[in-house]
């Protein structure tokens, strides 16, 4: 099982919901955030440049959608204390699951990149 937690808004290259971490860095931009939540944003995403592995640089990602393995239990974790705050600031977030991914382009330990297919199988969207 994998999932993934997305915003309504469309992202440009994968034509699909744009993903959390694009929503939390956008916010963080807006200066919307009160100093604690700011702080608490940066502290998540810091926790996540240093903790989940990046794709090597030759990897091109333009189209490809992140979903974490479900078994990423910490990863998992601090996600939803990053939906929880976009959550406060009315971003609309879902979270896809989904039982296998078609066009797998990258994986490691904690997550998966595949590219949109009709043969992914997805089950739900809470």
């Amino acid at each position: 099982m994998f999932l993934r937690f997305a915003v309504k808004q469309i992202d440009e290259d994968s034509r699909r919901p744009q993903g959390v971490f694009a929503a939390a860095y956008d916010l963080l931009d807006s200066c919307r955030l009160a100093q604690e939540e700011s702080s608490q944003t940066r502290d998540l995403l810091k926790w996540f440049e240093d903790n989940l592995p990046i794709p090597p640089d030759e990897y091109d990602a333009k189209r490809a959608i992140f979903w974490f393995k479900a078994g990423s239990h910490e990863s998992i974790d601090r996600m939803w204390e990053l939906v929880e705050i976009l959550r406060l600031h009315d971003y609309h977030v879902e979270v896809h699951k989904c039982r296998r991914l078609a066009n797998v382009s990258y994986e490691d330990d904690y997550q998966v990149a595949a590219y949109p297919s009709e043969r992914d199988g997805r089950t739900s969207i809470q």
